[in-house]
């Protein structure tokens, strides 16, 4: 197989290659500004934190899965779209960290979800349909009826432990919105 001769002249391969390297210098300059930012926001979050909790306010599965959630800090409120790997129900609670210094840097924690008055939810039997962990996510998913209404349900935990596919479990179903359900465990109560 014979490869043609390019036509370029030997002016426009040099603009080519500058321009390629230009290219590779602008690639660069993004991931370390993307890493020098993660960094920094690691840097806040790690010293001088405070928790309060947020509200799930909406979300969005554009492109990606994003949580809308709002927080008060000092009479502020704030709002943040974090990403993450499930879509939650709007009007759950869930604990944040944030940043005394800067409130706008925050850390949701899903594995934490707060209830703030228990009559508002009902414990009811379900069965664990799917368990998927790895080093940085362990969600577990189960099935239970309210109502006779049949629903399904992920919840983010620290470990999955012993809970295996059939298990029957014990769930806190909210009782106006029967979507919000958590493994009786995991609850935060206020």
């Amino acid at each position: 197989m014979k490869i043609e001769k390019d036509n370029l002249s030997p002016e426009q391969k040099r603009n080519v290659y500058v321009l390629i390297f230009i290219f590779i210098l602008i690639i660069i300059a993004f991931f370390t500004y993307i890493k020098q930012g993660n960094q920094y926001k690691d840097k806040l979050l790690s010293e001088n934190t405070e928790t309060t909790f947020c509200k799930v306010i909406g979300s969005s599965t554009y492109k990606t899965t994003q949580n809308h959630l709002e927080y008060n800090v000092n009479g502020k409120k704030y709002e943040i779209r974090p990403l993450s790997s499930r879509k939650f129900n709007i009007g759950e609670f869930y604990e944040i960290k944030y940043s005394k210094s800067k409130p706008e840097i925050s850390q949701v924690d899903y594995t934490s979800p707060i209830i703030f008055d228990n009559e508002d939810y009902e414990l009811v039997d379900g069965v664990v349909t799917k368990t998927f962990e790895n080093d940085r996510l362990s969600v577990l998913s189960f099935g239970y009826y309210y109502l006779h209404k049949k629903y399904e349900r992920d919840v983010i935990l620290e470990k999955i432990g012993e809970l295996k596919n059939g298990n029957e479990i014990e769930i806190l179903v909210n009782k106006k919105k029967p979507k919000i359900s958590y493994l009786k465990e995991q609850i935060i109560t206020d």
